[in-house]
């Protein structure tokens, strides 16, 4: 498939809505009163140097929205923050989940395969004693860590009093070898420091004591699941610019994607969004390649250099077009 660096031209009923701004064609999109932060000094650009990612980015960071399809976010008033994103950083414009409903995406992110799951199972219902990158991680010295909001505490199995958090977005809460890392039969200390409160993530941030890997999932009111796109547009608007503001963005590889949209069936794949959020993202780029969940695990394990699974992941390709370096 053609790959293009490109700018992307977004609606102007898109992007009016941010600060009352608006931004056409070409035109960079400049730091707007906290929005966007502008590119870090020594920042790449299409002719930077490109070198080895494992030197460059030590953070790499998915944020997973709910529910949307690609036409439903790209170009919509109701994502003024998205949109400034995509024409700012790089967009997988040919991405798509893997299967319906939640849950099976989920597992394929961290798993390379959706282990036969068909519906959005309760880990009392449906644990796996498969492998997950975590071991691929564990095994090279790496650090990770899910920062789940509103988990009422680490490593909850169970959907919390308030409904806010539930465990079908939790994808490694479903796995023995990180919730019975220790063989108890009972909640492992490994799960309780690997699976935390989303609100361990501002403390990690601030402290420059991210992990290596971040998966971070809204709750199911902020994700866009329950509430409506906006609400999930926002709480990205207050939690991205936080992020970008940091010591450690200059060293991170974030990743906005959906995990599934408007398809059906449980197999059926659906076109979603997928954003590189970066110093290392090729500004304003648009990729036609073919892209999947499973591509995006590839992508996060040639970045560490870690191998893979055997899974789909062995097979699906890195995402290395969206970068300014090379990945391997």
């Amino acid at each position: 498939m053609m790959k293009r660096s490109v700018a992307i031209v977004i609606p102007v009923v898109a992007l009016v809505a941010v600060a009352g701004l608006t931004y056409f064609g070409y035109t960079p999109i400049p730091s707007l009163l906290g929005f966007i932060a502008p590119n870090p000094s020594g920042g790449p650009s299409t002719s930077a140097t490109h070198s080895i990612a494992g030197s460059r980015i030590r953070h790499v960071m998915i944020i997973v929205m709910e529910n949307e399809g690609y036409d439903q976010v790209v170009g919509s008033s109701s994502a003024p923050y998205e949109n400034l994103l995509i024409t700012r950083y790089a967009l997988a414009a040919n991405y798509n989940a893997v299967s319906h409903p939640s849950l099976p995406n989920y597992i394929a992110l961290v798993a390379g395969d959706t282990l036969r799951v068909t519906n959005d199972c309760r880990p009392s219902q449906c644990s796996f004693p498969n492998a997950t990158i975590t071991g691929l991680f564990d095994s090279h010295g790496l650090s990770w860590r899910e920062y789940a909001e509103s988990m009422p505490v680490n490593c909850s199995q169970t959907t919390s009093q308030d409904g806010l958090y539930v465990p079908k977005h939790n994808p490694f809460v479903y796995f023995n070898s990180v919730t019975n890392n220790d063989g108890s039969g009972v909640t492992s200390q490994y799960c309780n420091s690997h699976v935390v409160p989303f609100t361990q993530f501002w403390n990690d941030l601030q402290s420059s004591n991210l992990p290596n890997f971040a998966l971070i999932t809204p709750n199911i009111c902020d994700d866009g699941h329950s509430c409506s796109l906006s609400t999930g547009d926002s709480w990205l608007s207050t939690v991205i610019p936080r992020i970008i503001n940091s010591s450690s963005f200059s060293s991170t590889a974030l990743f906005v994607v959906y995990d599934e949209g408007s398809g059906s069936g449980n197999n059926s794949p659906s076109h979603v969004v997928c954003i590189l959020v970066s110093p290392f993202a090729k500004p304003r780029y648009s990729s036609d390649t073919q892209y999947s969940h499973y591509s995006l695990l590839a992508t996060v394990e040639t970045i560490f250099s870690i191998g893979n699974m055997g899974r789909n992941d062995s097979t699906a390709g890195p995402m290395s077009d969206l970068f300014t370096i090379n990945l391997s």
